[in-house]
């Protein structure tokens, strides 16, 4: 089976500022085959350009002279980025979200603000300033392969999607021609130098997501359409994006998470290279012609799929982007050659993967994180929907529900599913089974995985043992959660003594959980992210606000 000719490797938190970080991650990219670098910050080309069209050198010298030397540093650092890559044969390829500018733009520019403070997204004054943006872009780094952007996000500084202005102009200004326009000020630029435009899907709506692909159309048909492999983000519960395959004669690219935003920030090990491979095999038999392999996230510093177990991600989504019909215990074979890495070291303090001695390491790794996979499925997710973003336990009973049903839920893609977490006796049995199947799979991990006998130093050995101990309490953590959640909800919606006296129970169970926690991460230092992973506070208030909610049940 054949793989796909764009095959990119995205650097999405503040790790792209770091040469140690970028090094190793272009020798991986070198070892598997992937050939586009991809940096994702939202703001990157405004700290690439200045642009000198409106800030002239003596102004910058007047105005605002750090900026100058931070836009010279950073252009001469990714500079030296490109041409290493492109030595390597790996494209670059700066990601951002669009509209965007900077305050001094602002202050330059004030008319694109409203007398309320609101920015005008219509203002024709965008279209010119994202027009001269790429092609200082280009003068100052032709090395780039092109351009992603991301224009229906609400973290870009003005939208359509997120319009707060209420002038004339944005009242009779279609969505679609918004999304037309700014697409089309970027692409003529990139179009005259032969640089790709890749346009993300990275939409909260149906609507919106079909608004940018009409859009993208309209702009041209070399406008490469980019979707996450499943509705809005990367969930692997979920089903495959819809839109995959269903985007007219527009080239199409599909991003993946390697490392983990919502299934245990790479800190708990899990293996996605079997549902990477089920899911490229289907992009490949509707078109698409390009992977991207997101390797850490913006929101979380220190950490990555290159300090992780989750690297073998990685590896597999390398090896399938070139065949996705190829064996995958290759990928575990290649990562076992690699190196481990330990999530226990923060990724700055960069060690030498470790490579395991034991002849059948590749294989009982393989086994493990296989196994891994299923805890987590199991733990964090509630009957394939995300029971709370980001791997954080969920902070009230409503957040919960509404990062199930709302925030990220299913029913848009698939009508219907968020019954399967409503609070029925039926569904309140569903989730506590299968809490319970995530805690005794949990418990099986350490034997599967054998550490002290995986041929490798016995300090590394003793952070694994450590990690699986956490392991284990955190998917207690999120069984506690769950029950409180489910048993609360459902208490406040029958308002039976016996429903509300089960809840209650749980949150006493919670409160004990919440101080076996504090006594267990006392004096201890570990990587902050842990301490994210197992925030006490945060079970503190799932605790009263469940409470609360039981008083008034009562």
């Amino acid at each position: 089976m054949r793989g796909f000719a764009f095959r990119g490797l995205e650097i999405h938190s503040s790790r792209m500022w770091q040469q140690a970080a970028v090094d190793g991650a272009l020798e991986v990219m070198t070892a598997t085959g992937l050939n586009a670098l991809v940096f994702h910050q939202n703001d990157l080309i405004d700290w690439l350009v200045l642009p000198s069209r409106y800030f002239s050198d003596d102004l910058m010298w007047k105005r605002w002279p750090v900026r100058l030397h931070q836009v010279m540093n950073k252009r001469q650092y990714v500079r030296k980025v490109a041409r290493e890559a492109a030595e390597r044969g790996i494209a670059f390829y700066p990601e951002v979200k669009e509209l965007w500018c900077t305050e001094a733009l602002l202050e330059l520019k004030p008319e694109l603000r409203n007398a309320d403070g609101a920015l005008c997204p219509t203002h024709p004054l965008w279209w010119e300033l994202l027009e001269t943006k790429m092609r200082e872009l280009l003068q100052a780094i032709p090395e780039v392969g092109g351009v992603i952007v991301s224009p229906g996000t609400r973290e870009s500084k003005a939208s359509i999607s997120t319009n707060a202005c209420r002038c004339a102009r944005c009242a009779r200004t279609e969505k679609l021609d918004w999304y037309t326009e700014l697409l089309v000020a970027m692409h003529r630029p990139l179009a005259a130098k032969g640089k790709t435009l890749v346009v993300r899907d990275f939409s909260y709506t149906a609507e919106h997501q079909s608004l940018i692909i009409e859009a993208a159309a309209r702009c041209s048909r070399d406008v490469v359409i980019s979707l996450k492999n499943t509705p809005h983000d990367y969930y692997p519960p979920f089903p495959t994006n819809p839109r995959i395959g269903h985007c007219g004669v527009q080239p199409q690219h599909a991003e993946f998470d390697t490392w983990g935003q919502f299934f245990g920030l790479g800190f708990f090990p899990a293996s996605v290279a079997e549902d990477m491979q089920r899911r490229m095999q289907e992009c490949v038999a509707k078109g698409v012609v390009g992977i991207q392999l997101r390797t850490d996230w913006e929101g979380l510093t220190e950490a990555s799929a290159f300090n992780s177990f989750n690297l073998l991600n990685v590896f597999a989504g390398g090896l399938l982007s070139r065949n996705v019909g190829a064996d995958l215990d290759e990928a575990y074979r290649a990562w076992s050659r690699h190196g481990l890495l330990s999530p226990l070291k923060a990724e700055s303090r960069r060690e030498a993967p470790l490579p395991p001695a034991a002849p059948d390491a590749a294989a009982r790794l393989a086994t493990f994180m296989r196994a891994s996979w299923a805890v987590i499925e199991k733990a964090l997710f509630v009957r394939g929907h995300l029971f709370h973003e980001d791997g954080m336990f969920p902070e009230t009973v409503k957040k919960a529900f509404a990062m199930m049903v709302d925030i990220h839920g299913r029913d848009e893609w698939e009508p219907g599913a968020s019954r399967r977490v409503q609070p029925t006796p039926e569904n309140l049995e569903a989730v506590l089974a299968e809490k319970a199947a995530a805690l005794a799979e949990v418990t099986t991990l350490p034997a599967i995985l054998q550490a002290d006998t995986l041929g490798l130093p016995s300090a590394f050995a003793e952070e694994v043992r450590t990690i699986l101990e956490l392991y284990l309490v955190y998917v207690r953590g999120f069984s506690h959660c769950a029950q409180v959640c489910f048993r609360t909800e459902r208490a406040v919606a029958s308002r039976q003594p016996e429903d509300v006296r089960a809840a209650r129970g749980s949150v006493e169970e919670l409160r004990a959980y919440r101080n076996e926690v504090v006594a267990r991460l006392d004096g201890t230092r570990y990587p902050h992210y842990v301490y994210w992973l197992f925030d006490h506070e945060r079970l503190d208030q799932l605790a009263e606000d469940a409470l609360r909610l039981l008083a008034e049940a009562a």
